[in-house]
């Protein structure tokens, strides 16, 4: 199944090698225009290798209606799979020209995007330039080439490595071929990382490798960049936490939990939403969502957690052995309560397709948004959700898919 899948993912390009080539000059110009405080940002691309895609600012108006995202002050990049927005910047695991690292950005006043940084990572273990951003001066990310079993630390406003946590004497451990902390999953909540610890082969180094049925976390405490304890949940098949992705498959709920997603084996069923409840540091092990109680081999790939609610997407048909119906447009926005696990399919929001995760949710001003491309329907663009009822903002007529939609604040 774990081969079937990765020959599916290769064919999406996400484990080939990064493209070198710039689409366009980086602006490092330090006469540049001061950054805004609020911008609605879209990014948009191709779903080939090298992912080509650009980078658009709408200022402070809510994007809507039909829009292209091609304008003279978009920025031109390779690598358009997903950003992230943390405060007034953007960051991306990936810089313009598609070389791997740790990737800052911003908006101008003039509506232009601005490099702000970019901490380059080496490109021979997949993940390398998994990060999270703590604050204003602490950020943490892998980096495959500086040690499997190393956290790198960052200041995001320099954007400069400022040293590691090396633990590889706390998780050595011999009987494992290949062992790595951080390569799919860096969380943070009260004052502490959370580094998934993946146990799997030398030969794919992490990629769909899985070899024993526990989902673990290295737990190190943020002060004193110390190691605490590692926290483990039987999940009764091997499985992977999350991804190598922009659009994260884990989030930080308004109840004060951690929320992350496991693959399962992937057209083999038993893929969970997982959590850390508030105040406590180990998985709960009272509560899990099972993807089977609601498609029988599926697979989750989506979370955020808001007012009580799970949001995400439930195929509408089980995902094949050879994956063939895995970009389908079969992937349904979905509500799920966290008390009653009770499912309810969001109306107004069409099917959308799966590649890469490309296709996200984000949270802006205050609204869950689905991204969502469905080419026989002609769909690219962006639904906010109102309960169990979507509507579209805006959709895309230039610019590729839509794979990143967030505001600067």
């Amino acid at each position: 199944m774990y081969q079937n899948f990765q020959k599916a993912l290769v064919v999406l390009g996400l484990a080939t090698t990064l493209f070198t080539t710039s689409c366009s000059d980086d602006n490092n110009d330090p006469e540049t225009p001061a950054t805004v405080a609020e911008n609605y940002v879209v990014m948009s691309g191709e779903s080939k290798n090298p992912f080509s895609g650009y980078i658009t600012s709408f200022g402070g108006t809510l994007p809507s209606g039909q829009i292209s995202n091609i304008k003279t002050s978009s920025k031109q990049v390779l690598g358009s799979l997903g950003m992230r927005s943390i405060g007034k910047y953007f960051y991306k695991m990936a810089n313009f020209q598609y070389e791997t690292g740790v990737q800052k950005f911003s908006i101008t006043a003039s509506g232009e995007i601005k490099d702000e940084g970019f901490i380059a990572c080496g490109k021979a273990i997949l993940g390398s330039a998994q990060y999270t951003v703590v604050n204003e001066t602490t950020g943490f990310y892998f980096d495959g080439d500086r040690g499997l079993l190393k956290i790198q630390k960052f200041n995001p406003s320099t954007m400069q490595r400022t040293g590691e946590i090396d633990l590889s004497t706390q998780l050595a451990n011999n009987a494992i071929e290949y062992i790595s902390v951080g390569q799919n999953c860096l969380m943070v909540k009260e004052g502490k990382l959370f580094a998934n610890i993946h146990y799997g082969k030398s030969a794919s180094k992490g990629f769909l490798d899985a070899v024993d049925d526990k989902i673990r976390f290295a737990v190190i405490d943020i002060a004193t960049a110390t190691f605490e304890k590692v926290t483990t949940f039987t999940t009764g098949t091997p499985q992977q936490v999350c991804w190598f992705t922009d659009n994260s498959m884990w989030d930080l709920g308004d109840d004060g939990a951690l929320y992350f997603c496991t693959l399962g084996k992937v057209a083999g069923g038993a893929s969970k939403i997982l959590r850390i409840k508030a105040g406590a540091t180990d998985i709960d092990t009272t509560w899990k969502l099972e993807m089977d109680d609601y498609k029988l081999n599926g697979c989750f790939v989506n979370v955020i957690a808001k007012g009580g609610k799970i949001y995400t997407r439930i195929p509408t048909e089980s995902l094949k052995s050879d994956f063939s119906n895995l970009y389908g447009d079969i992937w349904s926005p979905t509500v799920i309560d966290i008390n009653t696990k009770v499912a309810t399919t969001i109306s107004g929001i069409p099917v959308c397709e799966f590649k890469g995760n490309e296709e996200a949710m984000v949270e802006v001003d205050g609204k869950i948004h689905f991204l969502i491309s469905n080419t026989s329907l002609g769909t690219n663009g962006v639904y906010k959700v109102e309960g169990t009822t979507g509507t579209q903002l805006f959709n895309l007529t230039q610019g590729g898919r839509i794979v990143g939609f967030g505001k600067s604040k």
